[in-house]
């Protein structure tokens, strides 16, 4: 099993296709991991009515503190970023 981080800055429309394809096309049961900067697009809401694991920042705090953060819930050994 692999943890896939994805950082978010209010695109909740290109993540709902990002996070759809991940679970129509993999084999797998993936841990998808979040980390939303701002959110104020209704990622947050997104995030939790799929039960997703996230982070949350209400700033942009960019990419590497986002993916920092993201990972840190992984469960597996193993963390793609995306």
């Amino acid at each position: 099993m692999i943890s896939i981080t994805i950082p978010t800055f209010n695109n909740v429309k290109y993540l709902k296709l990002c996070i759809n394809s991940l679970e129509k096309n993999s084999h797998f049961k993936n841990e998808i991991l979040l980390h939303i900067n701002d959110g104020s697009d209704g990622t947050l809401e997104f995030a939790k009515q799929k039960k997703l694991k996230f982070t949350q920042s209400s700033t942009n705090e960019g990419l590497c503190v986002g993916m920092n953060k993201a990972s840190r819930l992984s469960s597996f050994n193993y963390i793609l970023y995306a």
